[in-house]
Formats: structure tokens, C-alpha cells, sequence
């Protein structure tokens, strides 16, 4: 008679639990190690380790980057990441607010000639390759054109284009590119530093996002960051410029 009602107990306190829990849409856009395009990585192993401390629930969709913005402006999604802390587009600013959380990742040039990446050169390509919705981003932190970059599907997608020759350069953060880059078998790629972008996350600029960013940034501090994202340190602590 105990068992049952200490499992009658648990039963009902756990139903109690799940059913007073709060849902959160989530948008990511794939950033593997972080992101990856099932919906596993190190940041959703984050978002889940606070699930454990919280009452929250994260609903995630991958998706890619211009569309999370998108969804976001129009009050579809609660929170989107990863987002170039503090280095959005003035507009961006206007419809959503960020986390005070990030972690500082660098964001490299990648070609197969050496020469079209050296700081004297880049800035005159033409065709820069990058995740679709960070052309503005990465056109507003360089002070490059948009109209030289090339939005691409994927990184894997865009490295194919790199390979091809559509494109002349991908610019991209440095732990997403090496890692599938390495899964791929992609080799004799140089690389180079162009910027180190803070990645962060975001929510709605209401009084509905105020009170999630109030809550996620307490949660934040909870989790064990460095212990999670352990894994890219060794892409993140490699020289400024090489070859892969």
C-alpha cells in the first residue's frame, strides 16, 4: 500500500509539474557543434540543462537564420539564436532585445587561394559566402557591401560552393565551419580571422519578452557554460590564420 501511494505521489507531483509548465518557441539556425540541423548540439544541451533547474519547456525548430529574424519580428517565436551579440543591424533592434549572455566565438575567411583572403584583399571580392540573414550582419561589421555577400542554405552547402568555385571566400564562425568541415573530409582550405562576434540569444522587444529575458538571464547563470561548450575550445583556441 506505501508503494502505491508514494507512486501515486510522484505520479500526480510530476503531472502537477508538467502541466503547469511554460513553453518557449524556439527558432535555431544550424551552427554545427553548437546547432545541429536535427535540433541536437551544445547550445540545445544548454537549453536543456535549463530545462532541468526551471519550469520551462523549449519548443525548437531549426531553421535558418533570416527566417528566425523574421518570425520574431512578427511574434511567431519567443527566442532565436545564435545572434551576433550587440552587432545586429540597427533594425534589428527595433523588434527584438538580447540575452546580457554570449559566448565569444571567432567568425573566419575561408578559400582555397590564400591571397583572396589576406587583409588586403577580401574587402574586393565579390562573392562572399555566408548563412542566409547574416549578410547584413557581417556587411554592416566589416564595412563590406551587402551586395557582395551570397547567402547560402547551409555551411555544408556553402563549403560545396566554396569547392566548386561559385564562390570566393565563405565567412563564417570558426568552430560551425571546422567541425563540418572535418565531417566532411574537406581539406587544404586556408583560413583567417576577419572578427570575434559575442553569440548570443534574443526574444521579442514586449513587456512578454521582458519578463523571458529576465527569467532566461537568471537561469543562465545557473548552468555551467564553460563545462558545456568544452568541446569547441579547440577550434576556438587555433592560431588566427592557417590552413585546414
Amino acid at each position: 500500500m506505501k508503494k502505491i501511494f508514494f507512486s501515486l505521489t510522484v505520479f500526480v507531483l510530476f503531472g502537477f509539474q508538467n502541466a503547469n509548465s511554460e513553453t518557449v518557441k524556439v527558432m535555431l539556425e544550424p551552427f554545427p557543434p553548437l546547432i545541429t540541423e536535427d535540433g541536437k548540439g551544445l547550445s540545445v544541451d544548454f537549453l536543456r540543462e535549463v530545462e532541468k533547474i526551471s519550469d520551462l519547456k523549449f519548443e525548437i525548430m531549426i531553421v535558418n537564420y533570416a527566417r528566425a529574424k523574421s518570425e520574431l519580428q512578427s511574434g511567431n517565436v519567443d527566442l532565436i539564436g545564435h545572434t551576433p551579440y550587440e552587432m545586429e543591424v540597427p533594425e534589428f533592434y527595433t523588434y527584438s532585445q538580447e540575452l546580457k549572455w554570449s559566448i565569444n566565438s571567432p567568425a573566419d575567411l575561408y578559400s582555397l587561394d590564400a591571397a583572396k583572403i589576406s587583409e588586403d584583399s577580401f574587402r574586393t571580392l565579390k562573392r562572399i559566402g555566408t548563412p542566409k540573414g547574416n549578410e547584413g550582419v557581417f556587411s554592416e561589421i566589416l564595412a563590406i557591401p551587402v551586395g557582395q555577400f551570397v547567402g547560402g542554405n547551409s555551411v555544408e552547402s556553402l563549403l560545396k560552393m566554396l569547392e566548386s568555385g561559385r564562390i570566393d571566400a565563405l565567412l563564417f564562425e570558426r568552430a560551425s565551419v571546422m567541425n563540418t568541415m572535418q565531417s566532411q573530409s574537406i581539406h587544404g582550405v586556408y583560413y583567417r580571422n576577419a572578427v570575434h562576434i559575442p553569440i548570443g540569444f534574443a526574444v521579442q522587444k514586449t513587456a512578454k519578452g521582458d519578463q523571458l529575458k529576465t527569467k532566461l538571464e537568471s537561469l543562465f547563470k545557473q548552468v555551467d557554460q564553460d563545462k558545456v561548450y568544452e568541446p569547441v575550445n579547440k577550434y576556438w583556441k587555433l592560431s588566427d590564420e592557417g590552413k585546414i
